[in-house]
């Protein structure tokens, strides 16, 4: 029996997995829906069967998300390649930088409450980690904008 922070945690998985095959083929989307549901059964039945408690089993889950989202993105790319504006490719950063360092918190968290410094550092790593990407996609997008003010004004 699944338990109430796991449960949220697959949850937000399988939302995750709806917003990047959004605007793809149903059949491919369901298929790729199919295939992470199965794997979050198998991921959480291992785990109970371990005997991980429900904050040890969320905590897989999400870093297992977050460790996988490099890899959704270039399955995404592969599938359909991405199209929008500057504001859609932000927001997905953001969310990406988000989920690490929300992954990064409860890491702290949970390492803290278990004398794990070993935990407490890959949460600490996670957050460092999505604040790089956060300031490396800022300055990014402020050299493209500076350029094409640039280009405006010649």
């Amino acid at each position: 029996m699944t338990t109430r922070l796991a449960d949220r945690a697959a949850h937000l998985v399988v939302r995750w997995v709806r917003c990047y095959t959004r605007q793809l083929p149903v059949a491919v989307a369901e298929r790729r829906l199919d295939e992470i549901r199965c794997d979050l059964h198998d991921h959480l039945a291992y785990e109970q069967a371990r005997g991980a408690r429900d904050g040890r089993i969320a905590l897989s889950v999400l870093s297992r998300m977050a460790r996988g989202l490099p890899a959704d993105a270039i399955w995404r790319g592969r599938i359909r390649p991405w199209t929008g504006d500057i504001v859609k490719s932000f927001a997905a950063v953001l969310a990406a930088g988000l989920a690490l360092a929300a992954v990064g918190v409860l890491a702290i968290l949970y390492g803290s409450g278990d004398d794990s410094p070993g935990l407490v550092l890959i949460g600490v790593l996670l957050i460092v980690g999505a604040f790089a990407i956060g300031v490396r996609t800022g300055h990014r997008r402020g050299q493209g904008v500076s350029r094409r003010r640039n280009a405006e004004h010649s």
